[in-house]
C-alpha cells in the first residue's frame, strides 16, 4: 500500500516524532497541534483544471514559544482540492513561520503570521513544486495551561504551473503544550 505522505511532509512527521523524544529536556515553552480546515481556492483554472474548492484540508503542526509574544512554528498541511468536470487539482506541502502572539483578555490571544512553504500542486496529471510566501491571522482560546482551542485564517501564494494564485484556508484545532 503507497504511502498518501510525500516526502517533505514524511520528514516534517518524522522530525516531529523525534522532537517528542527530546521533551522532556526541553519542553518549556514547546506545542504541538492540530487542525481541520474548509479549504477556499482563488483560481479560475489550474493547469487546465477548473471548479470548485471541494474537499478537506488538514494541518499538523509544532511550535516553540520562544517570548511570550512569539514563537517559531513548523508545519504539514493538505490544501484540500480544486474540483471540476475536467478533474482535481491538489495541494500539499510543509511550511515555516514566525508568529507574533497578542494576549487581549483572560485566555484569549491574537495570533499573526508571516512565513514561507514549499507547496506540491498536481492538476491534469501534472506536478509542480514552488517556494511560497505564507501569512495568517488567528485567535487562540485557552482550556487550560496546556490546551487551547485555535482557529485561523492562512493564505498560501501558490505560483504552479506558471500561474500565480491565492489559496485560503480558514480552520479550528487543537493545541497543546508542554
Amino acid at each position: 500500500m503507497k504511502s498518501k505522505l510525500n516526502n517533505p511532509a514524511r520528514l516534517a512527521l518524522v522530525a516531529a516524532l523525534a522532537s517528542a523524544a527530546a521533551l522532556p529536556a526541553m519542553a518549556e515553552g514547546l506545542y504541538v497541534g492540530g487542525s481541520v480546515a474548509k479549504p477556499d481556492w482563488n483560481a479560475n483554472s489550474i493547469n487546465g483544471v477548473s471548479g470548485d474548492s471541494s474537499g478537506t484540508g488538514l494541518k499538523v503542526y509544532g511550535g516553540w514559544q520562544l517570548h511570550p509574544n512569539f514563537a517559531v512554528e513548523a508545519s504539514a498541511f493538505r490544501l484540500g482540492r480544486l474540483s471540476g468536470s475536467n478533474g482535481d487539482a491538489k495541494a500539499d506541502g510543509v511550511g515555516l513561520d514566525a508568529v507574533g502572539m497578542l494576549p487581549f483578555a483572560t485566555d484569549w490571544t491574537a495570533l499573526a503570521k508571516l512565513g514561507v512553504a514549499s507547496v506540491k500542486t498536481r492538476a491534469g496529471g501534472d506536478d509542480d513544486r514552488s517556494t511560497v510566501p505564507k501569512v495568517g491571522l488567528g485567535v487562540q482560546y485557552n482550556l487550560s495551561q496546556t490546551m487551547a482551542i485555535r482557529g485561523e485564517w492562512e493564505r498560501y501564494r501558490l505560483d504552479a504551473f506558471d500561474r500565480k494564485s491565492n489559496t485560503d484556508q480558514y480552520s479550528i484545532g487543537l493545541n497543546v503544550s508542554f
